[in-house]
């Protein structure tokens, strides 16, 4: 008697998790080359993988073609079920999985840990995206990552792409810049939803030290980073320097300009700070 009860357990757990689909796939809408795999409860020989066409169907025995695009995973088994019973198949239970992701994806580039395509299975927004990639890789994604942004640029209308597009080759009117660490503090106005065919570009922010420091070189920049920090970050002033003289070198609109800069004046992200040597 338990035996039976147990088996008859394990049917329902088993029917339960074939029929339905797969879980994190619930709210991803099909697209044209998405392939995606059909099975039907005792049944293996409809097991199915086939592809969502260029025009937005599939095919499958006994329904013939359906229309996929734009559906979700759970919109089309239930036609599928409705085709297949109680015609040819009595109580028909059908199970879809998307087993290749072709047409939603975007792509994270620049300082994460993990650069690549990702999968648009869902409505997720910057962070989340960045997250995906192993989040920014100058330090995590909170104190350490203060002042980040990331540069989001959109593919264009019918526009179908398998690489990211970079954003120096890119007219601003196609370039969204979102501040991470707004976005991380709750501000949806920057932690914007990201769109089939993004590109995420997440910059390096550093900054340079040169001249009469002791350890000259780039540095990841912080918010509200002055010029004493920078310099103390870079070992701090040597025996020869000139504070007083101390300068930043910054590009503006293409054009690298010298800044008379105090020591408690902040920085931004690409300055030089160049420390002289004293007269004396």
């Amino acid at each position: 008697m338990i035996n039976r009860i147990l088996l008859s357990c394990l049917c329902i757990l088993l029917l339960g998790n074939f029929q339905g689909v797969a879980w994190g796939q619930e709210d991803y809408r099909l697209g044209p080359e998405d392939e995606i795999e059909i099975r039907v409860w005792d049944h293996d020989d409809l097991t199915r993988k086939t592809r969502v066409g260029l025009d937005g169907k599939i095919s499958f025995p006994f329904v013939g073609e359906i229309k996929a695009q734009g559906r979700s995973l759970l919109e089309v088994q239930k036609e599928i079920e409705q085709h297949l019973g109680p015609k040819y198949i009595v109580d028909p239970r059908v199970s879809i999985t998307v087993t290749e992701y072709k047409s939603g994806k975007f792509f994270v580039v620049g300082n994460v840990h993990k650069p690549g395509t990702y999968p648009l299975t869902k409505t997720i927004r910057v962070v989340e995206a960045i997250s995906q990639a192993g989040g920014v890789a100058s330090g995590t994604m909170g104190k350490s990552s203060s002042g980040a942004v990331a540069i989001i640029v959109r593919a264009q209308p019918g526009e179908r792409l398998e690489q990211p597009k970079m954003p120096d080759k890119i007219p601003a009117s196609q370039k969204i810049t979102v501040s991470l660490t707004e976005a991380l503090g709750g501000d949806a106005k920057q932690n914007l939803e990201i769109k089939n065919g993004d590109t995420i570009y997440v910059p390096n922010l550093i900054y340079y030290v040169t001249g009469e420091v002791k350890k000259p070189d780039r540095y990841s920049y912080e918010e509200n980073m002055t010029v004493l920090m920078a310099v103390t970050t870079a070992g701090g002033f040597t025996d020869k320097a000139s504070r007083r003289r101390t300068y930043i070198i910054r590009e503006q609109s293409g054009v690298k300009e010298k800044i008379k800069t105090g020591l408690d004046d902040p920085i931004r992200p690409s300055d030089t700070i160049v420390v002289p040597e004293s007269w004396f």
